[in-house]
């Protein structure tokens, strides 16, 4: 079949069109592909399936564990209390971390805290080592003994320029800091960077020595967590941090990488002992972004809502 100079040059512009797309089929694709978000909000009822949609959210377990690497999960075990008190991280919540930890191949998980109260109670009652069992190379402790710590500088701190931080969360190749959301006596609220005071031998100090908010902001420049997930599936918004206080079931979980504005968004929850709060009149929090150490402007934030 013979072909007229027209139907050959229509031919030709046709198949010119089409050869980037030929060459390189992915290239509509990866531009449509939306950007992480900087923050995974997930409701719903399972806080497990919670964790693993906000984990898959941010980009997947595989952006923060890779096979091979020593995981360090830092929960709130500090009270001798069940998880249904909210003073302490749900244990479902751990356990997905663990298990999505080792599906990317993890050589080993330590989940680990240094309780307020008494160690073998804490950890009996708040039921976060009855949680992992069966998971093979998961370890669960109490680390209250001097020897689990060292003692470090805190270059960049304004107050708080040394501590005895615990070896496992700075000798580790991922920590993933996993708190659980509640009011504060003294912090107005605990969150993530507030956790990290069961991350050090003595914390004494941050409230004698030093004033506490500045205190966990310069902690927070030296802890620097590959990822934070905020526990809110219950959060005690009173009396905390030890309660008895008011309960609310916000079956909530808040994640990303950048701890201040996970933190900020956690304070937008609920009211916190009767009061509501912006993210900057929690002085932690405006200290930590005075340290330039995330972002506080949740309005601002690629935010990934989604409901399981």
């Amino acid at each position: 079949m013979k072909l007229t100079r027209r139907e050959m040059l229509r031919g030709l512009v046709a198949a010119t069109a089409a050869a980037p797309f030929a060459t390189f089929p992915n290239l509509l694709l990866a531009q449509d592909k939306p950007p992480v978000p900087d923050l995974a909000v997930i409701n719903g009822l399972d806080p497990a399936a919670n964790v693993r949609a906000a984990v898959a959210a941010l980009g997947g377990i595989g952006r923060f564990v890779t096979k091979g690497d020593r995981v360090t999960i830092k929960p709130n075990m500090g009270f001798g209390n069940p998880p249904e008190k909210a003073t302490t991280t749900d244990p479902r919540v751990v356990r997905a971390l663990a298990e999505l930890a080792l599906q990317a191949g993890a050589k080993r998980v330590m989940v680990i805290d240094n309780p307020c109260h008494k160690a073998d109670i804490a950890l009996e009652i708040c039921g976060v080592k009855a949680a992992m069992k069966g998971l093979d190379d998961v370890f669960v402790a109490t680390i209250t003994a001097e020897s689990f710590y060292r003692e470090v500088k805190i270059p960049k701190a304004k107050s708080l320029t040394s501590a005895k931080v615990a070896i496992d969360v700075m000798d580790t190749d991922c920590l993933i800091n996993v708190p659980v959301a509640k009011s504060h006596g003294s912090a107005i609220v605990s969150f993530g960077m507030k956790n990290w005071m069961g991350a050090v031998y003595n914390r004494t100090p941050w409230h004698v020595l030093h004033n506490l908010h500045q205190a966990i902001a310069d902690m927070a420049t030296f802890i620097r967590p590959r990822l934070t997930v905020l526990d809110a599936t219950r959060a005690l918004t009173t009396n905390g941090p030890g309660g008895p206080g008011e309960i609310a079931s916000l079956n909530t979980i808040v994640a990303g990488v950048d701890p201040v504005a996970v933190d900020s968004f956690g304070v937008t929850l609920s009211k916190w002992d009767g009061d509501a709060y912006t993210p900057l009149k929690i002085p932690y929090i405006a200290n930590a972004v005075a340290h330039g150490l995330g972002r506080s402007d949740v309005e601002a934030l690629r935010i990934h809502r989604q409901t399981v």
